[in-house]
């Protein structure tokens, strides 16, 4: 356990600079870089399904675009932010309530500065919307992640008074 907690801070800072990375990509390499994205899922997909059966029969293209983008470039990355930080923050911090409001905190910081830094990106507008899309994956994981904390510390103290 001793070592665990600096995998997830490693992996919180991780996360949080390539949120900050992407804000910072001009239009161009933005969209660039959720087409990548955008082929790649539905090429794999095809493999799945391919032919008469694709999801290009089904979906237009466009629409799977800025699904990738909202469901995994903001919904998906934070989400993953949602459980670092919480775990981070939980194994630095000895005071449950305060690593509650500091990871909430900086979770909500987090979704604002970076639709912030787009308004400052060429060709990229920040949007009230994405923050609500970003803290809505972090905050939804982050639940989760304390959820499983509770029971795990009950499952502990448990285990402790039985034996």
């Amino acid at each position: 356990m001793k070592y665990l907690k600096y995998l997830f801070l490693v992996l919180y800072i991780f996360i949080t600079i390539i949120v900050f990375y992407k804000a910072f990509e001009n239009a161009e390499q933005s969209t660039e870089s959720s087409d990548k994205v955008t082929d790649t899922i539905v090429g794999a997909i095809d493999q799945i399904t391919p032919g008469e059966e694709s999801i290009t029969n089904k979906v237009d293209i466009e629409d799977i675009k800025v699904w990738v983008r909202k469901g995994i470039g903001h919904f998906g990355v934070f989400a993953l932010l949602g459980i670092f930080t919480t775990l981070t923050y939980y194994f630095f911090i000895k005071k449950q309530f305060l690593s509650i409001i500091i990871a909430i905190l900086s979770g909500l910081l987090t979704a604002i500065l970076s639709e912030c830094i787009q308004l400052f990106s060429e060709g990229r507008v920040g949007s009230f919307a994405d923050v609500i899309l970003d803290f809505g994956g972090f905050i939804i994981t982050f639940l989760i992640t304390e959820v499983i904390i509770i029971l795990f510390e009950k499952y502990k103290k448990k285990k402790v008074v039985s034996v």
